[in-house]
């Protein structure tokens, strides 16, 4: 039978780098033949170095929140043992001075674009990362699939997949580089329809009032647009190099030859518009950069343009706008103002 506290003792001094020989010896033998034991690790792994970190002294205070709101939907003896369990992990990270990351769990109220998603019944120790504008991030996945998450995005998961099938709940954008299971298919559920896919990569974007579009990079996968009123949704079928743009509104759906590597090549550092209003980019450079962008005139927003950027800085980006469409701008500390 493993040692709980153990176990959590030897991740800590693992991840801090301090471990002795023996100690990393003894880890390797708990994970080598368990399997969920290996997929709690990854997860530890993760959120020990890559989300914002605090002091262990706030990690502590921050697990107990988060107990507190897990304290209602569950029985006392469990959360007992859930409350030793995060308490040892805090008391571990104290004394080998680790810098922890924050967990989020997701949350009771959910936000407006993710109102219409049918959940599971028990989501309460799932995982939420989400990220605010000029913020991107790489989650993996305990199936070993990998998650590029865009700014102002959002993904919730659970910290192991179920026997049957792999699902996630996002709201923005993110790409998906999935570990191919056929006996467990990934499921992507988006406030306005589903994506189902074996093992393949593939960008999804769902932005709150924007149309969903998802395009296919490699595999094959189908989208399940969420129609309005008793109309049957029509699995659509996306190959790679194809696009499905789904407008909620209208019902429209619309399929069309893309670039897959322009379609993701944010997760790269680019940015590339072709042909699209300036109102729209202005969109995106706002996700981007995380400063604000305010027309004064209503002409400049409908200019169609064209060009491709590689980390490039917001100043770089509008000279070169600015120089393709007549238009003026200035940018201040928390603005970019835009007038004719």
């Amino acid at each position: 039978m493993i040692n709980e506290e153990q176990f959590i003792f030897l991740v800590a001094r693992k991840l801090a780098a301090e471990a002795t020989t023996e100690e990393l010896r003894e880890l390797d033998e708990l994970l080598r033949d368990n399997e969920p034991l290996r997929a709690r690790f990854h997860l530890m792994q993760q959120y020990f170095t890559s989300s914002a970190a605090q002091t262990a002294a706030n990690t502590e205070q921050a697990l107990e929140r988060t107990l507190g709101k897990i304290r209602h939907g569950r029985e006392e003896q469990s959360l007992k043992v859930h409350s030793n369990r995060w308490k040892w992990m805090a008391a571990a990270a104290a004394l080998t001075g680790i810098v922890v990351a924050s967990v989020m769990f997701w949350p009771t109220g959910r936000t407006a674009n993710l109102a219409a998603l049918k959940t599971p019944a028990d989501t309460a120790l799932w995982l939420s990362r989400q990220n605010g504008k000029a913020t991107r991030a790489v989650i993996e996945l305990a199936d070993g699939s990998k998650v590029w998450l865009n700014a102002d995005s959002k993904m919730q998961y659970p910290p192991v997949f179920g026997k049957n099938s792999r699902e996630v709940y996002l709201s923005g954008e993110a790409f998906f580089n999935v570990a191919a299971n056929p006996d467990r298919p990934f499921i992507v559920h988006l406030a306005q329809g589903t994506v189902k896919v074996l093992g393949t990569s593939f960008n999804v974007r769902a932005y709150e009032n924007e149309p969903v579009q998802t395009s296919v990079t490699t595999g094959k996968v189908a989208f399940i647009p969420r129609y309005v009123g008793n109309n049957q949704p029509d699995t659509i079928l996306i190959t790679p190099d194809e696009k499905v743009t789904y407008r909620h509104n209208s019902g429209d759906v619309i399929k069309e030859t893309t670039s897959a590597e322009d379609e993701k090549a944010w997760t790269e550092g680019r940015l590339v518009f072709k042909d699209v209003a300036l109102e729209d980019i202005c969109l995106e450079l706002e996700r981007t950069f995380g400063k604000k962008v305010k027309f004064q005139s209503d002409g400049p927003k409908q200019f169609r343009l064209t060009g491709s950027f590689k980390d490039n800085s917001l100043q770089d980006i509008m000279y070169y706008l600015a120089r393709s469409k007549a238009f003026h701008y200035t940018i201040t500390d928390s603005l970019v103002i835009i007038n004719e």
